[in-house]
């Protein structure tokens, strides 16, 4: 065991110490009714939020390799946030001050509640301006800092794999994933076969595409040059085209634009399938789930702990006093911290887990009233459907985002919100968190 490891571990001891001591006085019942308590109140909100509609990664030129037809062009470079993306964003913003503000946890004023909000992103073009966007909308005041590092650097919080954070085993990682599959990869092929032909059907139209990866039996192995697994076939070459018809339609683009006028809200959901099945393989399989999401749960559980505490906490997302904590990634962030600690969601128009653009892992931390006071957490996704993304109407009642309540294995309970005590939920994290993927500083 290095230095390291067990000082993170015996931190961890402490921590969980303290936070019990503060629990047991108020601890709180596992069957306990839905909703808070009167008088209970919201000391900190953490949001895992993944970045609004951008363009395609890959180019339209790229893209063409699997249809018969050529993709639309798009207003700005492959992986750029859109201007309509800026605007769904937004909206999320306005959500989460006009929540936070009725919750008491902001006052919704720019002057005192500035201070109060911290921001966290990766360094892309996207995941920056959602950062802040969100901000912004949150603070009502000028432009918010947005915490990054610095350009053209890999940030071990989101890509651990590739800032080469702990030594990943790939023989383990595709073994993780070939177990999962009956320990032959071809069998997902026969399992989304009717899937498959559906996309096929769109890619090719009244012509032919070209032959491609699609085609070819699915195949899975130990990755290579910083990729964890290698997954060869047409789940790669589905996920991408998935992607792209589904920020088409995201975009607001004209009907015929839309996979060629082939493509509806039901065909979306379908194909919704397709677009998350390499992340739940990837992201959401146990292992990989350590070694990618290990590094960013473990600093979110920090930060919780720190609003907790009322104390500096090491590993913990912005100074202590924040109310409000936003940590803007992508859809690998959100599955694997989803995968990691077991989390489920499911919003109406889409398939399970969904990972949709501007949608977000939200982390609440309550706490019952009184000096002894127990505290607990609620965690939910909360996103915009797949309509409202089109039609980018401001929130109202009606449009508001869905907030969908996440039971927690092992520390939830059965109330509406499945609230889960604090110190069960850090319970749980810390023992699904493996600590040679975590990093002292976040």
């Amino acid at each position: 065991m290095t230095p390291i490891t067990r000082l993170l571990r015996s931190s961890v001891r402490l921590r969980l110490f303290v936070l019990a001591s503060l629990a047991l006085a108020a601890a709180m019942p596992l069957a306990r009714a839905a909703g808070e308590s009167q008088g209970d109140e919201l000391k900190l909100a953490v949001i895992l939020s993944r970045h609004g509609v951008r363009s395609p990664l890959a180019t339209p030129e790229e893209l063409g390799a699997f249809s018969a037809q050529a993709w639309p062009k798009w207003e700005v470079a492959p992986g750029i946030q859109t201007n309509h993306g800026n605007l769904l964003v937004a909206y999320m913003g306005d959500y989460y001050r006009s929540r936070y503000a009725s919750a008491g946890l902001l006052a919704g004023e720019s002057t005192p509640d500035s201070p109060l909000v911290f921001v966290r992103a990766d360094n892309d073009q996207r995941t920056i301006e959602t950062g802040r966007i969100l901000g912004k909308a949150l603070t009502q005041s000028g432009e918010p800092d947005v915490h990054a590092v610095a350009g053209g650097t890999e940030d071990p919080l989101f890509r651990p794999s590739e800032a080469h954070v702990g030594h990943p085993d790939p023989d383990r990682a595709a073994a993780a994933i070939l177990g999962r599959l009956g320990g032959d990869a071809r069998n997902l092929d026969k399992a989304y076969a009717s899937r498959l032909a559906e996309l096929k059907a769109i890619l090719n139209g009244p012509g032919q595409a070209p032959a491609s990866a699609l085609d070819e039996p699915t195949a899975i192995g130990p990755g290579r040059d910083g990729e964890l697994v290698s997954i060869k076939g047409p789940l790669l070459p589905a996920m991408r085209c998935s992607d792209a018809l589904l920020l088409e339609y995201a975009q607001g683009m004209p009907s015929s634009d839309v996979g060629w006028g082939r493509v509806d809200a039901r065909e979306l959901t379908e194909l919704l399938w397709l677009h998350d099945l390499v992340f739940d393989l990837k992201q959401r399989t146990p292992y990989l789930a350590q070694v990618q999401g290990s590094n960013l749960a473990s600093h979110i559980i920090d930060t919780l702990e720190q609003a907790a505490l009322g104390q500096p906490v090491p590993g913990a997302i912005g100074p202590s006093g924040e109310r409000v904590v936003v940590i803007v990634g992508h859809d690998s962030n959100i599955a694997s911290v989803g995968g990691l600690l077991g989390l489920n969601w499911w919003i109406p128009g889409t398939e399970a887990n969904p990972l949709l653009p501007a949608g977000a892992l939200v982390f609440e931390l309550w706490k019952h009233p009184g000096a002894t006071g127990g505290f607990y957490v609620k965690a939910s996704y909360v996103c915009q459907t797949l309509e409202q993304m089109r039609q980018a109407a401001p929130g109202t009642p009606e449009t508001a985002p869905v907030r969908a309540p996440i039971f927690v294995p092992g520390a939830s309970g059965a109330g509406a919100d499945f609230d889960a005590p604090l110190a069960s939920f850090v319970r749980h994290a810390r023992m699904v968190i493996d600590p040679a993927f975590i990093t002292t500083e976040p």
